[in-house]
């Protein structure tokens, strides 16, 4: 491809809203560019990437089995009524009107299309294992669209699912979706971590997450270097010994008077009991609404993990939040309250609290999680230092980057479509389903967060737009015929060339380069010629090397 004419540019600065490396580069380098929040358009040089990267996914799942599939994006809203997803995932559903008046959805995600399909085609034992897979857009109403191509309101995405006759036959197919995902990120040229967390909105189990270490990374991983454990944040439990007698039998709810300071070590005194059980109720401001969390007494509440969980800025309630919302300072409890709670995992070991009741003066004692009060989730939010659950190794938090995911769904979406086999023995059963997605428009923005530098990016050779960047430099008619010939035999050697033939400075072409990061320049100049050849060098290196022609030929054969 000559760059004099290629559909997209470079722009001399980055967008005013770039926030991330990749929205940096990708814009300013001709990759992609940005229609609207979360909405981009990619161009040849992106477009370029983007076949890479897919047909390195539909490599590794066609080897475990997978079968490519298309499923449409506009779907009936009726299917979505069948799961209850129309309701559960709300917030994210886009939502249109068909002619008739008939409402439809753009899929987030594509279990309830591929069910209806799974209704004609199982019937028995013999259909199964099915692993079909495609690779679509999806549409969600992200709130808040952000990291240029990272977290988008329309994006790409590989999802396989997979049927199986029984919880064995899935496990065995979801251990080898487990190599393929890491060879995927291999090839793309990213090291990549495999961490248990939470299956969110998609899964009610836990799910495996595959995370890829950026500085710029949206989520926080726990790693332990001795052993390798590695788990996400969101569902990390500290290891925090339960104080002896905490798991004792409860005891009847007493309301009970209480003249006392508002503070922990005056409830404790007053109820005659240790701090770590006293239940402690924080209360913050989150994008607008009030959040308790609830902890021991003798604990802190790390504000920085709380909002890295959270996702959102946080402040502590002022006495007016905290009057409106009817509560006391200093006798606060989630028992009757009317705003969400949620919990540091501390509590859960712990039986019989002291807490207050939300009344000036007076507690609760005997209060138990469960019984007399519930939390919305549970979260790592004591400021601990954390250990490794498998060998007490110390736990350092990582700041990564999601490029994918595996869980189990079991029967849930199965069973709601009513989708069922014969067995070896006559009986009806339910399949057993799993679901496998990569994020494909995620991994172009991946790879750039993880290689790039101050210039440009790095692409690794597997995903590369071209192998080969050629210039020529200056107006010398000798080196623009030897860069023209050179162009033509590598085109014919096959070799994937981006040949910068335009008449521009030496700075332009050669920044221009590097921003663009494709892994090998050669540059054909006067200079370079009397010198024997051609000026090479590779993206990773600082210095260049003049070669021959016939050098060159023999040093992209082995790349």
């Amino acid at each position: 491809m000559r760059y004099s004419q290629l559909f997209g540019k470079t722009k001399k600065t980055a967008p005013a809203d770039a926030d991330s490396p990749n929205a940096r580069f990708l814009t300013q380098g001709g990759f992609v560019d940005r229609l609207a929040a979360g909405i981009y358009q990619y161009l040849p040089l992106g477009f370029r990437v983007l076949e890479k990267i897919k047909k390195i996914i539909q490599e590794e799942m066609n080897a475990i089995g997978g079968q490519q599939i298309l499923m449409p994006v506009l779907n009936p809203v009726e299917i979505w009524k069948q799961t209850g997803r129309d309701e559960t995932i709300d917030d994210v559903l886009y939502r249109t009107e068909g002619a008739g008046g008939h409402e439809f959805v753009l899929a987030p995600s594509h279990e309830e299309p591929l069910m209806v399909l799974a209704q004609q085609i199982i019937n028995s034992y013999k259909d199964l294992p099915y692993a079909p897979y495609h690779i679509q857009l999806k549409f969600r109403n992200e709130a808040r669209a952000k990291a240029g191509v990272l977290r988008g309101r329309e994006f790409m995405m590989k999802d396989m699912y997979s049927y199986h006759v029984d919880d064995e036959d899935f496990q065995k197919f979801y251990e080898q979706s487990k190599v393929a995902y890491f060879n995927v990120f291999k090839r793309c040229g990213l090291e990549a971590y495999m961490i248990e967390a939470s299956g969110g909105a998609f899964s009610d189990n836990i799910s495996h997450e595959f995370v890829v270490k950026t500085m710029s990374g949206e989520d926080t991983m726990l790693l332990c270097e001795k052993c390798s454990f590695a788990q996400n944040l969101e569902i990390a439990e500290a290891r925090i010994e339960a104080p002896k007698g905490a798991d004792e039998e409860e005891k009847p709810l007493e309301k009970i008077d209480a003249v006392r300071e508002p503070d922990i070590k005056a409830s404790a005194d007053l109820h005659v009991v240790p701090e770590w059980k006293v239940l402690k109720s924080v209360i913050y401001k989150v994008n607008g609404g009030l959040l308790g969390v609830c902890i021991r007494g003798d604990l802190k509440v790390d504000t920085k993990r709380l909002e890295q969980n959270l996702k959102e800025k946080i402040r502590g309630a002022t006495a007016e939040d905290l009057k409106e919302a009817g509560l006391v300072p200093g006798f606060i409890s989630p028992i009757g309250a009317q705003i969400p709670f949620i919990a540091d995992h501390s509590i859960k070991y712990v039986k019989n609290f002291s807490t207050g009741a939300n009344e000036l003066h007076k507690d609760y004692k005997n209060a138990n999680l469960g019984r007399d009060f519930q939390v919305k989730e549970f979260l790592h939010l004591a400021d601990l230092p954390l250990t490794c659950p498998n060998d007490g190794g110390a736990l350092t938090e990582e700041r990564v980057i999601e490029v994918g995911n595996i869980f189990t769904l079991g029967t849930k979406y199965t069973e709601a479509f009513d989708v069922k086999f014969t067995d070896k023995d006559g009986k009806q059963k339910y399949p057993t389903m799993g679901c496998y997605g990569i994020g494909v428009t995620r991994l172009v923005g991946t790879v750039v967060e993880a290689s790039h530098d101050e210039k440009g990016i790095i692409w690794p050779e597997s995903v590369a737009p071209f192998q080969v960047h050629l210039l020529t430099l200056g107006n010398d008619d000798d080196a623009r015929a030897q860069a023209d010939k050179l162009y033509k035999e590598l085109q014919t050697d096959g070799v994937e060339v981006l040949y910068d033939d335009r008449d521009e400075s030496t700075g332009k072409k050669l920044n221009d380069a590097d921003l663009i990061g494709i892994p090998l320049r050669v540059i054909v100049s006067k200079k370079s010629l009397e010198k024997g050849g051609v000026e090479v060098k590779a993206r990773t290196e600082k210095e260049s090397n003049v070669i021959s022609v016939d050098e060159l030929e023999k040093l992209i054969i082995k790349q």
